[in-house]
């Protein structure tokens, strides 16, 4: 049994918002500022969340409070699926040390489910930067295979130190601002995030076409610069949808700025689609690489500029890097797309792709 998945309603609270049409008309008007987050003498750019609560677990309520306002009463029963890279480690370094780690490691999802009001069963990913899309995939799998009628997906990334340093201790770190696919590219700006997608049986605009993750074991921080591997997980996406490259319309790139990565989505993308390259750009430099929420996130945005028939430019883009070959938007487009991919590429070797269609 195989039925369509319909993305019947979406939420986002970031850098740019706190809607997905608050945030598609933001990216619009090419707003693109970030603020700093600071690491002992250093100090990054970083797309933080327009809160002034300083508690962390205070201001993470806050956060999924609003979230919850976008989405509307649910039924207490809809199934949840939790996605993030850090869960609720910035509450633990707020607490300071010694303290007491709760039992189970999931406990923050449990009061994510209190706060939306949600008891039915909750779910708990964490895969790096992919851990939004393979959530998405496991519920609408579950809904495709007429297992449950609805689900929640929610990707949570809030501000913490243990993350950042991580990142800049390898150096992955921009110390200005993202560049996707410029030559002058030299690492990620890292920010915050909340975005919720419902997925349901009843029809909608949009439906999930295609979604397919993967795994690059080519390196630990990296994918093959070949980008044989993305490839592959787009090729099967497009055959899981029933569609040809051709069929594409605009593809939402991963492109973060980091300068191994951009280079391999860029071949994988030549290799996919040839001479027929669809359009390209990145929300990236908009948002922040909202890590574990980032999937959903940039999904929420992207269907919201979508559905205004209103595509931003990319924001940090201004040379080609001859290596690449490739450039993403840099005007503004009013085009009406029915089709488009999403990519993403994750830290650790996860990868997945995701097409969107309009239905009917």
């Amino acid at each position: 049994m195989t039925r369509p998945v319909f993305i019947n309603k979406t939420a986002l609270l970031c850098a740019r918002g706190n809607s997905p049409a608050v945030v598609a008309s933001a990216l619009w008007n090419g707003e693109c500022s970030a603020g700093q987050r600071k690491l002992g003498e250093r100090a990054f750019p970083y797309f933080g969340l327009p809160l002034e609560e300083t508690d962390w677990l205070i201001r993470a309520e806050q956060a999924l409070h609003q979230v919850a306002g976008q989405l509307g009463p649910l039924p207490p029963e809809t199934p949840l699926l939790i996605a993030s890279s850090s869960f609720q480690i910035g509450h633990f370094e707020q607490l300071g040390a010694p303290f007491d780690l709760p039992v189970a490691n999931a406990a923050f999802s449990r009061q994510i489910a209190e706060w939306l009001g949600l008891t039915g069963p909750r779910t708990s990913f964490s895969n790096a930067c992919t851990s939004g899309f393979s959530a998405l995939d496991a519920a609408s799998s579950l809904i495709a295979a007429g297992l449950i009628d609805d689900a929640i997906v929610l990707g949570v990334e809030l501000a913490n130190d243990s993350t950042l340093a991580g990142f800049a201790a390898m150096e992955l770190l921009s110390r200005t601002a993202g560049r996707p696919f410029d030559a002058r590219r030299d690492g990620l700006v890292l920010g915050e995030a909340v975005a919720a997608v419902h997925l349901s049986t009843n029809p909608a605009t949009w439906r999930i076409a295609g979604l397919r993750t993967g795994l690059d074991g080519f390196s630990t921080t990296g994918p093959n610069p070949d980008g044989s591997r993305i490839a592959d997980v787009t090729v099967d996406c497009l055959n899981d949808a029933k569609l040809k490259a051709a069929d594409i319309e605009l593809i939402k790139l991963q492109a973060a700025g980091s300068p191994g990565t951009d280079l391999a989505e860029a071949n994988a993308l030549r290799s996919v689609f040839g001479q027929n390259m669809p359009p390209l750009f990145s929300l990236k430099p908009g948002l922040g690489h909202t890590l574990g929420a980032s999937g959903l996130a940039e999904l929420a945005a992207l269907l919201a500029c979508l559905n205004a028939d209103k595509i931003p430019a990319t924001a940090g883009f201004s040379k080609v890097d001859p290596e690449i070959a490739l450039f993403p938007m840099v005007e503004r487009s009013t085009e009406h797309i029915e089709r488009a991919l999403l990519n993403l590429i994750g830290f650790g070797g996860g990868l997945a792709s995701l097409i969107v269609e309009r239905h009917g």
